[in-house]
């Protein structure tokens, strides 16, 4: 995944992110969505790997990035608490950051998560702390 800086001015590439523990077919970047916090220019980003296999083939996952002036830094990884081979968890990804705290609440799908029958989907909600910690509120 790239990120750009637009001003008026123009645009120009601040950064490329890939993930820590990236492989072959994770698909990382499938899914991207970022937030500025506050007015600092400063943003939080999500970025979605759904065929990452942390908790069995294809089960996914989603990496949370700090992006600022001076550079960006991998923050956490999310996996889903009840992840499964082939729920593609990180299929979708949204986040919003909370005013100029920079803490943070992601949601992550996983379409073929199977709790209401085969590949019913489910949704993950992330609180995600300045300081990178993330913790899974609900499903």
């Amino acid at each position: 995944a790239y990120v750009f800086g637009v001003a008026a001015d123009g645009t120009a590439q601040k950064a490329k992110l890939t993930a820590s523990d990236g492989a072959a077919d994770d698909y990382f970047g499938v899914s991207v969505s970022v937030s500025s916090i506050g007015s600092s220019g400063d943003a939080v980003a999500v970025v979605g790997a759904y065929f990452d296999d942390d908790r069995g083939d294809n089960s996914g996952s989603a990496y949370v990035f700090g992006v600022a002036a001076d550079g960006t830094a991998q923050k956490a990884k999310l996996t889903a608490s009840d992840g499964a081979a082939d729920d593609y968890f990180g299929v979708s990804v949204s986040v919003s950051s909370y005013g100029s705290s920079g803490d943070a609440v992601a949601v992550v799908g996983a379409y073929f998560d199977d709790d209401r029958g085969d590949n019913s989907g489910s949704a993950y909600v992330f609180g995600v702390a300045a300081d990178g910690t993330a913790t899974q509120k609900a499903k």
